[in-house]
């Protein structure tokens, strides 16, 4: 019976015999019967024998116990080895193409290319930035002055300076009462200007101011009374002019005159004048701003020049004459005064006083005898 139990435990694999107590408890109570069979201390030899081969056969039961947990708890670490492997080799499966479809290592050369494609560009700009710059216009300047043939002892009243960019005429006024021994105020107003005003351009608003500072100056300081017109060219190429009287500056550009200062009188014979007795100031002028360009001529004179020769005459001879600014400014004297002294020209001073009833212009042909300056500026 005891061996169909064991053939039985094993049969089944031994599950049984780890999981079943009832089993381990009547095997204890087997035991104490046979013992009580046999008797303490007197069993036969077959008991004895019978007892030993119990014994060996459930030293072999629990060591197939014992080796069959070992062989389950391999197969289970196995398991979980084999589980824990997929389980790490998944997410390498999936990282793959993820490193593989990563785009900026694809567009880092797609930058480069438009920093290099826009450096040219910027150098193209800068390149006509350059080209489209005003450039400082070039200046060649001339003067000339014929004093009246009844002053030419002590040079007339007419006064001129130049000076940089900068130039001026000064008419003085022959009607004008003089002190004997005292610098004529035309003379006065040049010089001041000519210490004030520097090497470069000055803008109207400056010219005004100097002019102001060296009129005050002259009030005390000399003599008789005197019209100007001051005119200064930029290195931004503009002229600016600023007139106080009836003497001109104006613009000769392709044989035309372009540009033009308005005289400014009180009255016919009566412009207006700088002294110490005329209410008149330097801010009272008219004032002319006009753009240069390479080849404009700029002429500058008193009314000894502008009421003997008339613009048409001046724009003859500017296009007959060479391309000296002194010599020009000579040319323009000459014909000036040869225009005053010629009773049957035709003058625009002769015109006027016809107009106004002069009896010494009824026929409206002659000049008028007067001292004569000029000032001329060619750009190159």
């Amino acid at each position: 019976v005891q061996q169909r139990e064991w053939f039985n435990f094993f049969d089944d694999g031994g599950r049984k015999a780890a999981e079943d107590e009832e089993a381990v408890e009547r095997e204890v109570e087997e035991r104490n019967w046979l013992r009580d069979l046999l008797g303490r201390g007197a069993a036969s030899a077959e008991a004895t024998e019978q007892v030993e081969q119990e014994a060996a056969t459930e030293g072999r039961k629990f060591g197939l116990l014992e080796s069959f947990a070992t062989f389950s708890s391999q197969q289970q670490q196995q398991q979980e080895v084999e589980s824990s492997t997929t389980e790490v080799e998944k997410p390498k499966i999936v990282e793959k193409p993820k490193v593989a479809e990563k785009p900026k290592v694809v567009e880092k050369p797609k930058v480069e290319e438009k920093v290099v494609k826009e450096k040219p560009q910027k150098k193209k700009q800068e390149e006509k930035i350059v080209d489209l710059s005003p450039k400082p216009i070039k200046i060649e300047m001339g003067s000339h002055i014929l004093p009246h043939p009844a002053k030419v002892r002590w040079g007339g009243e007419d006064a001129v300076f130049t000076k940089g960019r900068t130039f001026g005429v000064f008419d003085g006024v022959s009607g004008a009462e003089k002190r004997d021994g005292v610098p004529l105020y035309s003379r006065t107003l040049a010089n001041e200007m000519k210490k004030m005003v520097g090497n470069e351009g000055v803008t109207v608003k400056e010219m005004t101011n100097f002019l102001t500072a060296a009129a005050s100056y002259a009030d005390g300081a000399a003599t008789g009374a005197s019209t100007a017109v001051v005119a200064s060219i930029g290195e931004n190429g503009f002229l600016q002019a600023l007139n106080v009287g009836d003497s001109y500056c104006l613009v000769v550009r392709d044989g035309k005159v372009t540009a033009k200062t308005r005289e400014i009188s009180h009255y016919w014979e009566c412009p207006y004048q700088l002294s110490d007795d005329s209410p008149d100031r330097p801010k009272d002028g008219t004032k002319l701003n006009v753009e240069l360009v390479p080849g404009d001529i700029v002429i500058m004179g008193s009314d000894g020049v502008f009421d003997n020769v008339s613009d048409d005459m001046l724009l003859d001879l500017v296009a007959k004459s060479p391309s000296k600014a002194s010599a020009l400014a000579r040319k323009i004297c000459d014909l000036s005064r040869k225009q005053s002294l010629d009773k049957n020209s035709v003058t625009p001073y002769a015109k006027q006083a016809q107009r106004r009833g002069d009896p010494d212009y009824r026929s409206g042909f002659g000049g008028k005898v007067d001292d004569v300056s000029c000032v001329v500026v060619i750009c190159k």
